[in-house]
């Protein structure tokens, strides 16, 4: 039985789909490509390395709100300033995503939906929905 050692953990394992994965590539025989990584090691990695991504770009998006200011008067220079209490809004109905839930994407794509919002306190971002819920509501009666 054909052996491969794991590059990480440095077990030795049978050379098999079962115990590493493929990549999703082909060699010149039209053999598929297996990971240098068993898959126990490469769940771990991968999930490491998304688990830092999106740390990263956690990070580029609080200092990125962290410099805003709500008309209301609500900025870093507050009491109690936090950069969760700032949110986005769309004003236009040209919304692709929900910021919070892009953390997997490029910082570029972040920032291109960023710039479709204006940022703005928590209370702020209710009331104008409030507003925007009632003329919904009238309209409908």
């Amino acid at each position: 039985m054909k052996t491969r050692q794991c590059k990480k953990c440095y077990k030795t394992l049978p050379h098999s789909v079962n115990y590493f994965q493929k990549t999703g590539q082909y060699n010149s025989n039209g053999e598929p490509y297996i990971r240098s990584m068993c898959k126990n090691c490469f769940s771990k990695y991968s999930t490491e390395q998304t688990n830092n991504y999106r740390r990263d770009n956690r990070k580029k998006l609080n200092a990125y709100k962290s410099e805003a200011s709500c008309g209301c008067g609500y900025s870093k220079k507050s009491k109690n300033f936090s950069t969760r209490s700032l949110t986005f809004h769309h004003e236009h109905n040209n919304k692709v995503a929900n910021i919070s839930n892009m953390m997997n994407h490029s910082w570029k794509k972040i920032l291109e939906e960023i710039n479709k919002c204006i940022i703005i306190c928590f209370n702020c971002h209710m009331a104008i929905h409030h507003r925007e819920n009632k003329l919904l509501d009238s309209n409908l009666y």
